[in-house]
């Protein structure tokens, strides 16, 4: 099968910071938040929405601990390519608290969604002292507050690269940035997330542009976007950017690999419907053993045996009707996918020859 590809104490905290929340400093709250609750994202939710009241509270906390918390990693670029899913790169970054930024921007992503706050990361790259910044790239995060989509950038909210290594120094300047501030230095692929309803086009920000000239209702585009499934976003997201000219010759590599971030999310998709056509024809194939089992005993009601041959009946077509809508990609070969439906046509025939001869 293929895989795929991040008491006490708390108690009385809660009790007084929703009674009297003027006088708490959030950025320091946030700062002494038990390492306990910290090990996982679910608990870290939890504890941010018992703890703090309001969503920008809860939000901005949760950016100051990850931003103090998480420290770059200058040595080795993680990539999502090395874990078999991005819970267990959430939870590598969580237990480790270094990360390049796509380890800072899922923590951030992923823990917003928990406590029901929308937020999304977001991939570009950047322009860092006037420079255009095009060998690698950088995520960051947008979330909706209390109805307000807002930008947020928790790596470079965490320190700098300085001479080579990194230098830690928080800063609350990349919490609910504005949009019209983040333009100068980071630029998404995808227009929508600039926030901007006159966003720039990659030609503007490579030449330096800060507006651009085309109208965008970024608010309803974002509504959209949240009724469409994963593969719908992505190819509407890769179409945007191309539209922009995401594909100009300065950042063709990075537009490259955000291509291929498309191309994989599809790809898995695929292989995950493998995986589930693959599960139910097993299930199949033990509840045909367990009927042929149970014809060798005595006392078997005919009920029994009906009822389990309509469930293999059942899985065998669920799990044809999906394997012939499969389309191969990456490591999952139209053999293999070929091989699916003709164990599901042997188990479907065999199924008709025992229920011919009853």
């Amino acid at each position: 099968m293929h895989r795929r590809l991040l008491f006490c104490w708390i108690f009385i905290s809660s009790i007084c910071f929703q009674a009297f929340p003027q006088e708490w400093d959030t950025d320091s709250l946030a700062k002494s938040i038990p390492a306990s609750v910290t090990r996982s994202s679910e608990d870290f939710a939890v504890y941010l929405v018992e703890t703090f009241v309001s969503e920008e509270d809860r939000v901005r906390a949760l950016y100051t601990w990850i931003s103090s918390n998480i420290s770059y990693d200058v040595n080795q670029f993680e990539t999502l390519n090395r874990f078999e899913s991005l819970d267990e790169f959430i939870v590598y970054t969580l237990k480790n608290k270094k990360a390049v930024c796509q380890g800072y921007a899922e923590v951030f992503t992923d823990i917003c969604n928990r406590m029901e706050i929308k937020a999304i990361t977001v991939h570009g790259y950047n322009r860092i002292n006037g420079r255009l910044k095009t060998d690698i790239g950088h995520a960051w995060n947008v979330a909706n507050i209390n109805g307000q989509w807002c930008l947020f950038d928790p790596t470079w909210g965490s320190g700098y690269l300085e001479n080579g290594g990194y230098r830690k120094s928080f800063s609350s300047f990349y919490f609910m940035s504005s949009p019209d501030s983040m333009i100068t230095s980071h630029m998404p692929f995808d227009p929508i997330w600039q926030l901007r309803e006159f966003p720039v086009t990659h030609d503007d920000f490579i030449d330096g542009k800060g507006s651009g000239s085309v109208y965008c209702n970024y608010s309803d585009s974002l509504d959209l976007y949240y009724s469409q499934d994963e593969i719908t976003r992505a190819e509407n997201s890769l179409r945007r950017a191309t539209a922009t000219h995401a594909n100009r010759k300065e950042i063709m590599k990075m537009y490259g690999n955000y291509e291929d971030y498309v191309l994989n999310l599809k790809c898995n998709l695929e292989i995950t419907r493998y995986n589930e056509s693959s599960v139910m024809l097993s299930q199949a194939i033990d509840k045909f053993n367990e009927y042929q089992e149970l014809l060798k005993k005595r006392n078997v009601t005919q009920a029994r045996l009906h009822s389990l041959l309509t469930s293999v009946n059942e899985l065998v077509q669920q799990s044809l009707r999906q394997a012939r809508s499969i389309s191969p990609c990456g490591s999952l070969s139209t053999k293999e996918i070929q091989g699916l439906i003709r164990h599901g046509f042997d188990l479907r025939d065999a199924l008709s020859a025992v229920s011919g001869s009853r």
